[in-house]
């Protein structure tokens, strides 16, 4: 575990991640020192409410700590919260029922706020989910599958298969990262429209 000082800065984000979730307090507030700013200016450029936007600021770094022991942030640790802060801006502008200034051209006045963020959004997520998952490698399509689609555990796939747990771990490890990948680009690509 690494001991934090003023010259914490100087420490890569990967590192004080790995100390966060060891439950390193102070690794813990020099992130949130490094993003809340940035992460409070973009939640805020989008509802334009001050203190609302303080409070979803905290959401993401409270859930953050919460469950740092079960996150896993396959890039950067601020794309990640980027993502969160993402989240949980449209579930608050779908809540509040708030049109995006950035969609007001490109969508009919009478047509719901829920439905523009949703329905179109999702539909393409979706495909292009099933297309990644359509290009895995065979072995790693079928390890998905019988874990999403049959439900099955880690030890159970690795008994059908005739396989490691390990494996079975690495593959479902591999297919998350790209699909968190693929969801990650399109999501960044919605939100930059709001």
């Amino acid at each position: 575990m690494y001991f934090y000082t003023m010259d914490s800065a100087v420490i890569p984000d990967h590192q004080l991640w790995l100390s966060v979730q060891q439950g390193n307090r102070r690794a813990f507030d020099e992130l949130y020192q490094r993003y809340a700013q940035p992460i409070f200016a973009s939640v805020y450029r989008h509802i334009d409410n001050r203190h609302d936007a303080e409070d979803l600021t905290q959401e993401v770094f409270m859930n953050m700590w919460i469950k740092r022991e079960q996150i896993s942030i396959a890039s950067s640790l601020f794309n990640y919260l980027f993502s969160v802060a993402r989240y949980k801006t449209l579930r608050y502008m779908r809540e509040k029922a708030i049109r995006p200034a950035g969609l007001d051209g490109l969508l009919p006045a009478e047509e719901p706020v829920e439905m523009a963020l949703t329905t179109p959004h999702l539909h393409d997520v979706a495909a292009r989910v099933a297309q990644e998952v359509a290009a895995l490698p065979e072995k790693m399509k079928k390890v998905y599958e019988l874990n999403q689609d049959k439900g099955l555990s880690v030890s159970e796939i690795a008994t059908q298969l005739h396989i490691s747990p390990n494996t079975v771990r690495n593959h479902l490890a591999k297919v998350r990262t790209r699909l968190r990948s693929t969801i990650s680009r399109l999501s960044t690509f919605f939100f930059s429209l709001l």
